[in-house]
């Protein structure tokens, strides 16, 4: 009675074993990849909001209200955090309030269109 594998049988096993841990690892490093991705992605949009926020609770400078179709009166502000770039950008809603939309753009390519807006109160100024 023979007992135990030949160096054959043990060598097709390691070849097949190599192949399928490599199978495996490739598959690990795929979802390592997408979870960074989504990970960055989602501290834009975190950012954005924190961003958003800060307008809603400081109140910036309100920017000339547009005086016809063709007049493009817009404040915009290039913004920087943790390594991500923004606009911030300002444009008078029409009436006799304080009130101005503000919105944050994502530039940065981490998130394709993540654009945020909202109406948010302006502080009224005295320049001519």
């Amino acid at each position: 009675m023979k007992r135990g594998f030949t160096l054959m049988e043990v060598l097709v096993a390691a070849v097949i074993l190599a192949i399928g841990a490599a199978g495996i690892g490739h598959v690990i490093v795929g979802f390592v990849q997408i979870k960074d991705r989504e990970a960055k992605k989602g501290l834009a949009l975190l950012t954005a909001v924190e961003l958003m926020e800060e307008q809603v609770a400081s109140p910036s400078p309100c920017v000339k209200p547009k005086r016809d179709e063709a007049d493009t009166s817009r404040f915009v502000l290039p913004v920087s955090r943790q390594g991500l770039d923004f606009t911030l950008s300002f444009e008078r809603v029409p009436g006799g309030a304080p009130l101005q939309w503000a919105s944050v753009h994502e530039t940065s390519g981490r998130w394709d269109n993540l654009t945020l807006k909202r109406i948010v109160r302006c502080v009224e100024t005295d320049s001519p």
